[in-house]
C-alpha cells in the first residue's frame, strides 16, 4: 500500500483521515432499519449494534463481499439478515471508502469486506452463513484474502479472530495490534496476513476435510511461476516459464472486482483492454510493446501472458548508474551518465513516436513503467493505462510524471500526457523534484544551482523543465514568492538561511488551525495512526521547534497541546517521539513543570518502558526527557530516573528484542539511539561506565554497515534490508550523529576511522527526495551541522552550509510564509518527521552555532571522571 494513500484522499492539500473528505460520494445504509435501531459511524464503517447480543471479544466473524454495483442490494440482505437475528454488523459508509478499500494501491488484508457480521458464537455463525450464502446466491465479490469462502458462496467469507476494539494492545510506536487467545488461552497478536490463517489450538468447524496446503511449483494452466515481481491488491505480476516450449514469459494477474480506481473500473478490466492494445499495438507497430502471448481466465481470475522482457526498470537503473551522489564522481563518469541519459530519452521517444504513429498514447510514463535493457536501451511495459488518441486519456496516473490538472484544462493535446511524463522522466534523471517544481516552477533555478557540481547539459536541462520554466515564459523576479538568487546562497548564506527560518516561522504560524479537531499543525499520516499530540507527527513537534528557535507560541496553541495531551494522558505510549516522554519535554519547555512530570512518571511505569529500549519508544527515550528535565530544572530527583533508565538498559539480557523489529539499525529504533541516551547520562553524571556501555552499542552497529562502491560506509533500516539509508531517523546520518559524540569524547579507533566513511557518503546524499528531518535534507543538514559544530573543521562548516542552503528550494510559497511537502511529496506538512518544523529545527542548529563563524575548538567536553 502506498504511504499515506487513503490520508492524501481526503484533501488536496493536507493529510486527513479519509472520512473527514468533504464529499465521500453515495452513502450506503440499510434500506428498512427496525425501530429504535440507529447506526453509528466508526472510520470508515457504519456500525449497527445488535438488539439482543452485544460484541464478544473474539469468534467467528464474517465478511461479505460485493460488486460495486450491486453494493446496496447486498448491503440490504446482509442487513435484514442481521437485524432479524439480532446481531452486530458494520458496512462500509460510501462510495469513496469502497473504492479506497478496493483500490488497486490498497492494503492486499483490507480489500474485499464490505461488510463485517459478529457472530456471538459457533451456532449463530453457522446459522448465519447458510442464510446469507442461500440469500446471496448468484451473486459476486472480490475474494477476501484473509478469509475462506463459505462452501460454494462468491461472497459469504469467515475467519476466526479479535473482533474490532474489543481485544488490542498499544505498541511502542504508538499504533494499536488486534490480540487473540489461541485454543490454550496463549495471547498473542491477530495476525492479519493475506491468506486464511488459524490460531494455534482452533479448527475449522464448518468445512467437512480441511484444504491441503499447496507444495511444489505454482502452475497456472501451462505456466509455471518461478518468481514473483509485485503483488498488489490487482493482482500478482510474475516471471514464469512455458512448460510446453520452456520459454520465460511474463505473466500479470487481475483478481476479480478488485484492484478498482476511481472511474470505477476493476483490474480485470484493464487487463482485457491492455490485451488488446497489445495485440493491436503488435500487428502495427511490433517491438512498442511486449509481444502478447496469451490471455485466459483461470478460476476468477484474469491473466494476461507477455514475452518477458529482460532488464531493470528505470528507477533502479537511476539507483545503481548515477554518479550524482557517488563520493567517486568524476568529470568523465558525470559526462558518461548524462550521454547514457540522452540515449535512454532518445529510445523513449522513438518508442512513444512509434506508439503515437499506431494511434495509441501510453498514458503512464514514470519510472517503473520504462525498462533499461541489457544492451542500453528503452523499453516500455505495462500498458494498463495506454488509451487510443481518438478516445479521453486514461484517469491512471503517478503523482509527478502526470500532468496538473491546471494544464490538462489548458492544453488539450492529445499527447500531452506522454510528453509531460518524458519531461518528468528527465527530470527525475538529475534530481527527484518532481512534485517541488509542480507546486514552485520557480525553484528550479535553485536546484540548477545546487546541481552545479555536475553541470546538466543545457539540452538536459531544457527537456527536464519543458513544461516548467518554457522559455517564453516571464517571472516577476520582484514578487512575494520570488526565491533567491543562485547567487545569494554564496554570497551571503547567514542572509539567506535567516529569511529563510522566519518564513517558515511565519508558514507554520498560519497553517495552525487550533479548532480543527484532526490537528492544530498539518502532520504527517503516522499521526492519524498513533496519536496528534506527539513530538515526532502532532502538535508537541510543532510548538517545539517553535519555542526552541524563540518564537512566541500563541497561548491559544500552547493550551490546545495541554488539553489534548491530558486528555489522551491513558492512552498515550512512554516513547520520546511518539508518547508521553516527547510531549512531557515539551510541556517542560513552556513552563508546565508539574503536568511534565506526571507524564514523565507515566512514561516511567509503562510496561512498554520495560519490554522497549529504543530512543523513540521506549527507555533511552525516556531517560533523554528526565535528562532535559533535569538539566532545565536542576533537581537531582530527576536525574536519579535518568540513571535508573539507564542502569535498566545495561540490564537488558536480550538486547534484540528491545529494539525495534528485525533487528532494527539507527538512530530511532536500534543501537545508535541507545549509546546517544548513554553519552548524555555519562555527560550528566561523569560517570564513564554509561559512557563505555554506549561504545560498545556502537561498535555493535557498526558491524552491522556496509561499504558502498565508492568507498563510503552506510546502513540500512534492519537485518530484512540491504538498502544504504543515508538519513537521520534510520540512516547513516543518525549513526554519525552518535559516532560524533563519541569521537570528540573518547579514544576509540574503530568510531574513528568509521566517522570519516560515513560521512562521505551522507554529504554526497543531499539530493533528496523530501526536505523533511527523518528521512530528507533537513536531518542531513542537522546532522552536518552537529559534526561542523563538533569538529570544527572548514570542511565540515563549509558540507552543513552547502546542505541547509539547499532546503531553500523545496520552500513552497503560502499565503505567509513558506510551507514544505512532506511523506512522499503527496501533501503540505508542518510536522517534526517531515515537514516545516523539522526544517526549522535543522536551520536554527546552523544558525545558532554561530556555525558560519564557529571556532575551531568548539568541542563537546565530558568532566574528567569520565
Amino acid at each position: 500500500m502506498l504511504e499515506g494513500f487513503g490520508e492524501a484522499l481526503a484533501d488536496q492539500e493536507y493529510f486527513l483521515p479519509l472520512p473527514s473528505a468533504a464529499d465521500p460520494g453515495p452513502r450506503f445504509a440499510p434500506g428498512e432499519v427496525p425501530p429504535g435501531l440507529c447506526g453509528s459511524a466508526q472510520g470508515l464503517w457504519t456500525v449497527w449494534a445488535g438488539s439482543r447480543t452485544g460484541f464478544p471479544e473474539q469468534g467467528w466473524k464474517i465478511h461479505v463481499s460485493a460488486r460495486l454495483d450491486r453494493a446496496q442490494h447486498v448491503l440490504d440482505r446482509v442487513a435484514g439478515i442481521c437485524f432479524s437475528e439480532g446481531v452486530p454488523f458494520k458496512h462500509l459508509s460510501a462510495r469513496l471508502f469502497f473504492l479506497f478499500l478496493h483500490h488497486k494501491h490498497a492494503a492486499r488484508t483490507q480489500a474485499g469486506k464490505f461488510c463485517t457480521v459478529y457472530p456471538p458464537d459457533t451456532t449463530t455463525a453457522r446459522r448465519l452463513l447458510e442464510r446469507l450464502r442461500d440469500a446471496l446466491d448468484g451473486e459476486e465479490g472480490p475474494y477476501v484474502l484473509t478469509d475462506r469462502r463459505f462452501r460454494d458462496s462468491r461472497t459469504v467469507h469467515y475467519r476466526y479472530g479479535s473482533f474490532d476494539g474489543v481485544r488490542s494492545r498499544l505498541r511502542a510506536d504508538g499504533t494499536r495490534e488486534g490480540t487473540i487467545r489461541d485454543g490454550s488461552g496463549r495471547e498473542g497478536v491477530d495476525s492479519r496476513l493475506p491468506a486464511f490463517h488459524l490460531p494455534a489450538g482452533i479448527t475449522d468447524p464448518f468445512v467437512e476435510q480441511e484444504e491441503e496446503s499447496h507444495a511444489g511449483p505454482i502452475l497456472i494452466r501451462d505456466y509455471e511461476v518461478t518468481r514473483a515481481v509485485r503483488l498488489s491488491n490487482a493482482g500478482g505480476a510474475y516471471r514464469a516459464r512455458d512448460r510446453r516450449t520452456g520459454r520465460t514469459v511474463f505473466l500479470k494477474e487481475a483478481r476479480a472486482h478488485n484492484g478498482l480506481v476511481f472511474d470505477g473500473t476493476d483490474a480485470r478490466q484493464r487487463l482485457r483492454h491492455e490485451y488488446d492494445v497489445l495485440r493491436d499495438l503488435h500487428a502495427a507497430a511490433p517491438g512498442v510493446g511486449p509481444e502478447p502471448l496469451d490471455h485466459f481466465t483461470e478460476w476468477e481470475h484474469d491473466f494476461l501472458v507477455t514475452e518477458y522482457v529482460a532488464g531493470q526498470p528505470l528507477v533502479g537503473w537511476l539507483s545503481r548508474s548515477s554518479p550524482l551522489a557517488r563520493a567517486d564522481r568524476t568529470a568523465e563518469s558525470v559526462a558518461a551518465y548524462y550521454e547514457a541519459c540522452r540515449r535512454l530519452l532518445a529510445a523513449l521517444d522513438a518508442s512513444l513516436e512509434r506508439l503515437h504513429g499506431a494511434g495509441y498514447r501510453f498514458g503512464d510514463l514514470n519510472l517503473g513503467n520504462v525498462l533499461v535493457t541489457p544492451s542500453g536501451g528503452a523499453r516500455l511495459v505495462d500498458f494498463e493505462a495506454a488509451s487510443a488518441l481518438s478516445a479521453a486519456p486514461c484517469g491512471i496516473g503517478t503523482p509527478g510524471f502526470t500532468p496538473p490538472p491546471g494544464l490538462r484544462r489548458t492544453d488539450t493535446d492529445p499527447l500531452l500526457q506522454d510528453r509531460y511524463g518524458a519531461s518528468a522522466v528527465a527530470l527525475a534523471f538529475l534530481a527527484p523534484f518532481n512534485e517541488v517544481a509542480e507546486h514552485a516552477p520557480a525553484n528550479l533555478v535553485l536546484l540548477r544551482r545546487d546541481l552545479a557540481d555536475v553541470a546538466p547539459p543545457q539540452d538536459l536541462w531544457r527537456r527536464a523543465t519543458a513544461f516548467h520554466l518554457p522559455e517564453d515564459r516571464t517571472r516577476n523576479e520582484n514578487g512575494p514568492d520570488r526565491p533567491p538568487s543562485p547567487t545569494e546562497p554564496e554570497t551571503d548564506p547567514h542572509g539567506c538561511l535567516t529569511r529563510l527560518a522566519e518564513e517558515v516561522t511565519a508558514g507554520l504560524l498560519e497553517m495552525a488551525d487550533v479548532d480543527r479537531p484532526e490537528w492544530a499543525f498539518p502532520p504527517s499520516p503516522e499521526a492519524f495512526r498513533t496519536n496528534n499530540v506527539c513530538l515526532a507527527h502532532g502538535t508537541a513537534g510543532a510548538v517545539y521547534a517553535l519555542h526552541r528557535t524563540g518564537t512566541e507560541v500563541p497561548e491559544e496553541i500552547r493550551e490546545r497541546l495541554r488539553r489534548d495531551a491530558l486528555a489522551l494522558r491513558g492512552a498515550l505510549p512512554p516513547g520520546l517521539l511518539v508518547g508521553s516522554a516527547g510531549i512531557a519535554r515539551v510541556l517542560a519547555d513552556l513552563g508546565r513543570l508539574d503536568e511534565a512530570v506526571d507524564l514523565l512518571r507515566d512514561a516511567d511505569g509503562h510496561p512498554l518502558t520495560a519490554s522497549c529500549g529504543t530512543l523513540a519508544g521506549g527507555r533511552a527515550g525516556v531517560g533523554l526527557g528526565w535528562l532535559a528535565l533535569h538539566r532545565l530544572t536542576g533537581e537531582n530527583r530527576h536525574l536519579e530516573r535518568a540513571v535508573a533508565a539507564g542502569e535498566g538498559l545495561l540490564r537488558v539480557p536480550d538486547l534484540p528484542t528491545a529494539l525495534g523489529e528485525h533487528d532494527a539499525r539507527g538512530l530511532l529504533h536500534g543501537r545508535s539511539g541507545l549509546a546517544l541516551f548513554l553519552h548524555r547520562l555519562a555527560r550528566d553524571t561523569g560517570e564513564a561506565r554509561f559512557l563505555e556501555a554506549g561504545r560498545l552499542l556502537l561498535h555493535q552497529e557498526l558491524d552491522r554497515t556496509f561499504a558502498l562502491e565508492d568507498g563510503a560506509l552506510s546502513i540500512s533500516d534492519d537485518a530484512r534490508l540491504t538498502r544504504a539509508m543515508p538519513y537521520l531517523a534510520t540512516g547513516a546520518a543518525g549513526l554519525a550523529t552518535v559516532l560524533t559524540r563519541y569521537v570528540t569524547t573518547t579514544s576509540d579507533e574503530r568510531c574513528a576511522a568509521a566517522l570519516p566513511r560515513l560521512v562521505t557518503g551522507i554529504r554526497v546524499s543531499c539530493a533528496t527526495k523530501e526536505a523533511g528531518l527523518y528521512r530528507g535534507l533537513a536531518g542531513l543538514a542537522w546532522f552536518l551541522a552537529e559534526h561542523a559544530g563538533l569538529t570544527g573543521t572548514d570542511t565540515a562548516r563549509n558540507d552543513a552550509v552547502r546542505a541547509a542552503t539547499g532546503l531553500l528550494k523545496y520552500a513552497i510559497p503560502y499565503r505567509r510564509g513558506v510551507r514544505f511537502l512532506g511523506a512522499g511529496s503527496q501533501r503540505f506538512t508542518a510536522d517534526l518527521s517531515s515537514g516545516g518544523a523539522g526544517v526549522l529545527l535543522a536551520l536554527h542548529r546552523l544558525l545558532s552555532g554561530p556555525l558560519l563563524t564557529a571556532p575551531r575548538d568548539a568541542r563537546l567536553r565530558l568532566p574528567a571522571a569520565a
